[in-house]
């Protein structure tokens, strides 16, 4: 009876890997320094600009200030601030340096406009300056718009291959491909170039990376211990407090803790995406009040046209998988398809006619453009339910399982919707 009771007890404790007591300090909202001296910079250089009109070197200060300030605010406008920045630069610019160029490409990345990204890179390139940098970047988009043959050209140009630049795109080319231990084994080398540079940029963001990588192939607790190395660095790097989120909720089935964080990160951080995971974790404890309360202020957030493009996965999983609009899923699919020809964008196109009852559509959609050439778990799952209802029971039971071993990455709401799926097999 002891026995039993002790055993009954230590059942009832939290053994879930994300401990309150852990992550406490980093909820309450504190000084972000970082951002207080982004904010005085832009005060200083708006003042020389404001002295003197056409300033380019205060228009390209603002521009760079705008933009970082944005990783730290959420506040879209920041972007299209810097962007009227380096444009009004650019006019004086042009003619000398490739610098403005590539600083307008990266704000068209954090927008999604990847072929505008790709045009700008294109006249980088053209100028002859620093074209080691340019070419970096042009991997970056060639990557974002599906053109992996580019993408690999561009790094058998590196010279010097055990770099920090070199090792991130490896990664990410070979994830691309499927190659998942690769991927992860180039991370894991950039990361420590990264300490070796004593950048601690670099450092937080490859750590951070590095972080989501494992927790793809469900090594949470280094996952967790990454992600708890950037925080305890840098409270404000908000990505990796997300991280911690989704661990606490899809890992440890703790969404009161997962919900607290999410709720403090929009004090501080206030960007749609933390109303979009409110919203799952609503429908995973069937709250359906809570639910279509997040969901409605994500959609009216997202509309807002200074987003653009950027939340079009998002609201097409809304449109596709809650309220049933498949036209606005299917239009969403095809400007994916048009701005960036993915095997991503593919997926979303092929589950948009699977919604939309064409199932012969989805069908050639799926074997033409995203079999063996799209690995993410989200399609593995579109594929096996795909190829379930074209009565082709044994790739739908292989893709889904493949899906399955996903499950952390999915989330509890389509890990459940995969195991049904798999009964009825």
């Amino acid at each position: 009876m002891l026995v039993l009771l002790i055993v009954t007890i230590s059942s009832c404790q939290n053994t879930g890997i994300v401990q309150e007591k852990e992550i406490a300090g980093y909820l309450t909202t504190s000084t972000n320094k970082k951002l207080e001296e982004i904010e005085t910079d832009i005060s200083f250089w708006s003042g020389k600009l404001n002295v003197v009109k056409d300033d380019m070197a205060s228009q390209i200060k603002l521009g760079k200030l705008y933009s970082k300030r944005f990783q730290y605010s959420g506040d879209i406008n920041d972007v299209h601030k810097s962007d009227s920045f380096y444009k009004a630069a650019h006019q004086l610019q042009k003619l000398f340096s490739s610098g403005t160029y590539r600083s307008l490409a990266m704000n068209c990345v954090t927008q999604h406009q990847f072929k505008e990204a790709s045009a700008y890179l294109d006249s980088a390139f053209e100028k002859g300056d620093d074209k080691y940098i340019t070419l970096l970047q042009q991997f970056d988009v060639a990557v974002e718009l599906g053109d992996y043959l580019r993408a690999t050209t561009i790094l058998q140009q590196f010279k010097y291959k055990n770099t920090f630049e070199y090792y991130t795109r490896e990664s990410k080319l070979l994830d691309h491909k499927g190659e998942a231990d690769a991927s992860l084994a180039a991370m894991e080398k950039a990361v420590t170039k990264a300490i070796e540079s004593k950048n601690d940029e670099l450092i937080l963001w490859a750590k951070s990376n590095l972080a989501d990588m494992y927790g793809h192939q469900n090594r949470i607790k280094e996952s967790y211990r990454l992600y708890k190395e950037v925080v305890r660095e840098d409270p404000h790097y908000y990505h990796a407090l997300k991280g911690i989120a989704w661990i606490a909720y899809s890992h440890d089935n703790n969404t009161i803790l997962a919900k607290k964080i999410l709720t403090y990160l929009q004090t501080v951080h206030p960007v749609p995406d933390y109303d979009f995971l409110l919203a799952e974790i609503a429908a995973y404890e069937h709250n359906n009040t809570q639910k279509d309360f997040y969901t409605s202020r994500f959609l009216k957030a997202v509309s807002n046209p200074a987003y653009g493009d950027m939340y079009n996965k998002y609201v097409f999983s809304i449109m596709s998988d809650e309220l049933n609009n498949y036209s606005s899923a299917l239009h969403i699919a095809n400007v994916e398809v048009n701005n960036r020809p993915t095997p991503q964008s593919y997926d979303l196109l092929a589950w948009a006619y699977y919604k939309s009852n064409r199932l012969q559509e989805a069908e050639l959609i799926a074997s033409t453009y995203i079999v063996k050439r799209n690995y993410e778990p989200d399609a593995l799952f579109h594929l096996g339910v795909i190829y379930k209802h074209a009565g082709n029971k044994e790739l739908a039971k292989k893709y889904l399982n493949e899906a399955l071993e996903s499950g952390y990455e999915l989330g509890p709401v389509v890990t459940n919707e995969i195991k049904e799926h798999l009964k009825e097999l």
